[in-house]
């Protein structure tokens, strides 16, 4: 993947993400974007991202794998943005 398709990938799952939590839950309000999500909840967010990604590399599923990393790096870039 080039790096520019990879930006506009995670920009699509930032997106993606954020229609999807841009409402009250029981963790706050919005998705790790968001100052009302506390760190934990986060943190939480990201691991089990991170949980996703080592379950695609067990796999051996290359195309489940690049949709984790990007989902990983779109929950990094929305915890930065709340920064």
């Amino acid at each position: 993947m080039k790096r520019a398709a990879i930006y506009e990938a995670i920009d699509a799952e930032r997106k993606r993400q954020a229609s999807l939590w841009y409402r009250e839950h029981e963790w706050g309000y919005g998705d790790c974007s968001s100052k009302d999500v506390p760190e934990i909840v986060k943190a939480t967010v990201l691991a089990e991202e991170a949980g996703e990604v080592a379950s695609a590399v067990l796999d051996r599923n290359a195309p489940q794998l690049r949709r984790e990393l990007i989902q990983a790096a779109a929950v990094c870039v929305a915890w930065l943005e709340a920064m």
